[in-house]
């Protein structure tokens, strides 16, 4: 009896080690995923979202080979549309393209970040625009502020990966900062609602209403 009761400890005991080394694991490896910068996969590669302070800002950029001014040009507020509009479409696969995705945060408000750029190829003006929630990156682009610009993502290709012959839009930012979209059949798409809520409202009043003297 006292041989088979010594028996039973020692699996009990070796049980007991083997789910103690099992919870021990699981909470390394949940603690290791937790405090593992944010990441997102492009093109096979992965790099760093996290877009916490300036400094991770600047370094967001940095990674694509990019060199920013320090000093944000712009920052503020701005609403992703519940609905999104062919040019939203267009905008959010350029996002795809590159890791990310807007369509959880329709509807929602995000923080924007505008930097410029100082080593673009053949452009003197070149901003990078951010979108941060929740101290990481969800998105943005690369863009030129001229009226015949264009956008990258952050790769700067100026192509898309399927070809810019294949894209509905010819994707860009206007002085505002808004999305713009120039159809390829020479079409001008439907601005985005970011856009639109920033026009001001047209005026009742008719134009010859004015005195001219």
């Amino acid at each position: 009896m006292f041989v088979m009761s010594f028996r039973h400890s020692r699996k009990r005991v070796i049980v007991t080690i083997a789910v103690a080394v099992a919870v021990v694991t699981a909470i390394a490896v949940l603690a290791c995923a937790r405090n593992a910068p944010p990441q997102a996969t492009s093109a096979g590669r992965k790099y760093s979202i996290a877009a916490g302070s300036n400094d991770e800002r600047v370094a967001f950029f940095r990674q694509f080979g990019w060199n920013v001014k320090a000093e944000p040009l712009d920052e503020g507020d701005v609403a992703i549309p519940g609905k999104f509009n062919d040019v939203y479409l267009e905008y959010n696969n350029i996002q795809q393209e590159q890791g990310l995705d807007l369509k959880p945060y329709a509807g929602k408000t995000v923080h924007q970040w505008i930097y410029a750029i100082t080593n673009y190829p053949q452009q003197e003006m070149m901003r990078g625009t951010l979108l941060v929630s929740g101290g990481k990156v969800i998105g943005g682009d690369l863009s030129t502020p001229a009226l015949d610009g264009f956008m990258t993502g952050f790769d700067g290709q100026h192509e898309g990966s399927s070809g810019a012959c294949e894209a509905p839009f010819k994707m860009a930012r206007n002085s505002m900062n808004a999305l713009t979209g120039v159809s390829l059949s020479g079409v001008t798409g439907k601005a985005s609602s970011a856009e639109e809520a920033s026009k001001p409202a047209p005026s009742n009043i008719p134009a010859n209403a004015w005195p001219t003297d």
